[in-house]
């Protein structure tokens, strides 16, 4: 019978003695002496009844040796084998004389009974009120230690379904969980931690953990976890830990206690997030922020120059004006070319477009030849103002004043030279200006400063020649 019989089974059967004593008054006699002590019994007629009372966890069995003998023993037997390991149903066999009338038959059936106690007869009340009385407490024991039993494979249980349940959530994040006991011992990590770091498992239990962080991270991240130790306040900090390819990477990590109800801390969890990708975004866009602010600065004074300039130098104010607008339009558009670039860097080929590109007629005034080089972004704009104020000021007097004048734009790149050329030819006599104006100034200072290098602007009466040279590194400092 499952053990699940004695839930279903009356209170008093428990404490119970079945009575099977089926001659003379036996059974009234044992009945009477058991009931002036306030033993319950149960009148038993027949084997079945009694296999029924056995798998109702009766308290125990009071029998008579004749009784027993009478018995089919193979259905006894089987009725105590079914009982669980828990059961051992005690029996108080009233024997018949002494040991040595017995038979050899009534012998066996008496060891048959893994759990008895002989009492002659005639029957001495207190002999019997003992050995009931025995009985029913071992019996209690063995129902209270089922109980215990029981409790201790529930509480297994829910031990073993509460370990299976947090192993499911903890491994199924996308953060590295661990957790300590209450000096700080780390005893835990879930699988995305060794997924991350590439260690064995077991490897960083202990401290071992700390020798997982950057170097210049180690020292810090220990007072802080000490400190957490000490007071039990929270843990938090950022840390670089080493990835699994070698490269150490930003995490968030946290912790924080687990305390009984008096407030003693229990053990620590902790989790570790992976912030590299938030973090290196953030450090760009200080240095995005910082650029921001060194180029907006510089095209300020650039600005500033320009109208100073060009205001100082114009003959009138509408000259001035229009000066001026052609000028920042072209700072625009060069700003526009270096945008589309990320203001990361630009080539040689797309500047020079990008200046000629107001100036050109269809006539073929222009000869280009150079490398796809790149320039910086503070170069390109220089190199574009520069070509704007040369291309003006050849409309104006120079080879682009003229039919047929030409302008060769060359360029070349060498292991550690750059030059650039601007040669007009075909045009109009040059002379040397009598004052500099803000295109000169520009070129002259402007220019070179940004590239690093030296600049010179010939006014040669065949027609005026500029010349850039720079060292290679000045193309993109």
């Amino acid at each position: 019978m499952p053990a699940e019989a004695e839930e279903d089974a009356p209170s008093d059967i428990l404490a119970s003695v079945a009575v099977m004593a089926p001659r003379g008054r036996d059974d009234a006699v044992a009945r009477q002496v058991l009931a002036k002590d306030d033993i319950a019994t149960l009148s038993v007629p027949t084997l079945t009844a009694l296999c029924n009372l056995i798998c109702q966890h009766v308290g125990a069995v009071l029998i008579t040796e004749e009784a027993l003998g009478s018995l089919d023993t193979e259905a006894l037997t089987q009725a105590l084998d079914a009982q669980p390991s828990w059961s051992d149903v005690p029996f108080i066999v009233l024997a018949n004389g002494t040991t040595h009338n017995r038979s050899e038959t009534a012998a066996k059936r008496m060891d048959s009974l893994s759990n008895a106690v002989l009492l002659s007869r005639p029957l001495h009340a207190e002999e019997l009120i003992r050995a009931v009385r025995s009985a029913l407490t071992a019996r209690s024991r063995q129902h209270q230690a089922r109980r215990q039993l029981e409790e201790l494979q529930l509480r297994e249980r829910q031990l073993f379904e509460s370990e299976a349940k947090f192993q499911a959530i903890a491994n199924s994040v996308d953060q590295m969980i661990w957790s300590t006991l209450p000096d700080g011992f780390h005893d835990y990590y879930n699988d995305r931690w060794y997924e991350f770091t590439g260690v064995p498992e077991g490897t960083t239990d202990g401290e071992g953990w700390n020798g997982m962080f950057h170097p210049d991270d180690q020292e810090r991240a220990w007072q802080r976890w000490r400190h957490s130790l000490t007071t039990g306040e929270n843990y938090e900090i950022e840390y670089r830990l080493r990835h699994r390819s070698g490269d150490y990477r930003w995490v968030l990590g946290r912790a924080k206690p687990v305390r009984s109800q008096d407030g003693t801390i229990l053990r620590w969890y902790g989790s570790c997030t992976d912030i590299h990708e938030i973090k290196v975004a953030e450090e760009q866009r200080q240095l995005m922020l910082g650029e921001m602010n060194h180029r907006v600065k510089n095209t300020l004074a650039m600005v500033n120059v320009m109208v100073s300039q060009t205001l100082r130098l114009s003959d009138n104010l509408r000259d001035a004006q229009t000066a001026l607008q052609s000028r920042i339009s072209m700072m625009a558009q060069a700003h526009d070319r270096l945008i589309a670039a990320s203001w990361a860097e630009t080539r040689m080929p797309e500047v020079i477009d990008a200046a000629l590109a107001p100036h050109r007629t269809g006539e073929g005034r222009f000869s280009i030849e150079g490398p796809d080089v790149a320039v910086g972004s503070k170069q390109a704009l220089a190199m574009t103002m520069a070509l704007h104020e040369l291309c003006t000021n050849a409309g104006k007097y120079g080879a682009l004043s003229v039919k047929g004048g030409k302008v060769r734009i060359h360029w070349e790149q060498t292991d550690d030279r750059f030059t650039f050329t601007w040669a007009e030819t075909n045009g109009p006599t040059v002379t040397a200006p009598t004052k500099r104006g803000f295109g000169s100034r520009m070129i002259e200072q402007a220019l070179a400063a940004y590239f690093q290098g030296q600049v010179e602007l010939s006014f040669d009466p065949e027609g005026l020649r500029f010349r850039l040279s720079a060292p290679r590194s000045g193309l993109l400092s």
